[in-house]
């Protein structure tokens, strides 16, 4: 564990340096730094500075932007003792977001400044394990933080196995969500069923896994349900195939949207759907369950632990159009059940605020300082 840095003194506010993409890019990980860099701005405690490393902008902005962000990163943490950050937190995910971030905590471990790794991509193992020897080597010895977030259990060996850390720089700590005070209710004799699904716009979100089940759902049933399908990615493809499968009157696809019409579709809603082949912990269900909507998800990732089959929404398995079909006939055909699960969703999550979880990320930071 790394000491006391910068020569901190008692009684003045704690500086950290949050690294990672733009808040306003598409995508869960940027949902998460938006409340991180908000919840910790709003404190008496914390003083925030913030290094802007990647945004989806075209390749010249993309380059700028890196160059821009890593050089203020560094100018911070090797500039001056007194205003060097005392703790740097930077949000990574895999490919070069491992680079970009992987030499700011190379330069904060040289100087003696704790880091605090926040992983997002549940696919590093398999990009880590496809890099040559040597590669891997230099992405172990770049990322070796003094803590590393984790956002599910099974994770841990991921990171401890890959990085060669010792189990207990690795922690687990889900990921937050803006909490809504109140909630539409819901009436489960409602004559529509609205659905939503927000994510990423790709395969392995289970996008056109879920175009292929709700064209198998009873005739009934997809006269009542209206899905909206909304995320980032190849929007036009799947218009495609919700065109192909018959489905252009129930289901609206849109591209990523802000969070204004998120909230309004997550009020609207009473069914949150992703079917995903693989997952860290999604905002997006996080989010559909502090709204009070019913989950249909793939055990996968932290989900396997926070969606309880029957519960608190309904489990499917990965790749099975079928099951989800059969899921969503069922879920259709008795209102009171969703409505309840949605309730329930709604209370399992509670914990998850992000006011709380800001106060917990403080608490490692000083924990960090003073060991």
């Amino acid at each position: 564990m790394t000491g006391s840095a910068g020569g901190r003194s008692e009684g003045r506010r704690l500086r950290v340096l949050v690294v990672g993409q733009s808040s306003t890019t598409p995508g869960g990980m940027s949902s998460v730094q938006r409340l991180h860099e908000r919840f910790l701005a709003g404190r008496d405690d914390v003083e925030l500075h913030v290094a802007t490393t990647y945004d989806e902008a075209g390749a010249l902005r993309r380059l700028r932007l890196m160059v821009v962000g890593i050089a203020r990163a560094l100018a911070l943490v090797l500039g001056p003792q007194d205003r060097r950050p005392d703790v740097v937190h930077l949000h990574v995910a895999k490919g070069l977001s491992v680079v970009r971030k992987g030499v700011v905590v190379a330069a904060a471990r040289a100087r003696g400044i704790p880091t605090v790794l926040h992983t997002h991509a549940g696919a590093f193992a398999d990009w880590f394990d496809a890099l040559p020897a040597p590669a891997r080597s230099a992405v172990a010895w770049l990322l070796r933080a003094d803590r590393v977030v984790v956002l599910a259990p099974g994770a841990r060996e991921i990171y401890t196995e890959r990085l060669g850390l010792p189990g207990e720089r690795v922690i687990l700590l889900a990921n937050p969500v803006e909490w809504p005070e109140t909630v539409p209710e819901r009436d489960p004799r409602a004559e529509t069923v609205r659905a939503v699904f927000l994510g990423r716009l790709i395969d392995r979100k289970g996008v056109f896994d879920l175009v292929d089940a709700l064209a198998g759902l009873h005739a009934c049933h997809r006269a009542r349900l209206t899905v909206t399908i909304a995320g980032h990615g190849d929007a036009d493809a799947v218009r495609r195939a919700v065109t192909a499968a018959g489905l252009d009157g129930s289901v609206d696809v849109r591209s990523w949207i802000g969070p204004d019409e998120r909230d309004d579709l997550l009020g609207a809603a009473q069914i949150l759907l992703l079917p995903s082949w693989w997952e860290g912990l999604p905002m997006s269900v996080l989010e559909g369950m502090a709204w009070g909507l019913c989950p249909v998800v793939t055990p996968v990732g932290g989900l396997a632990t926070l969606v309880r089959d029957g519960d608190n929404g309904v489990v499917v398995p990965v790749g099975d159009p079928p099951a989800l079909t059969a899921a969503l006939d069922k879920l259709l055909s008795d209102d009171e059940v969703r409505v309840r699960s949605g309730a329930r969703a709604r209370e399992s999550v509670r914990a998850f605020g992000a006011e709380a979880w800001a106060d917990r990320l403080v608490t490692l930071y000083r924990e960090l300082l003073d060991p």
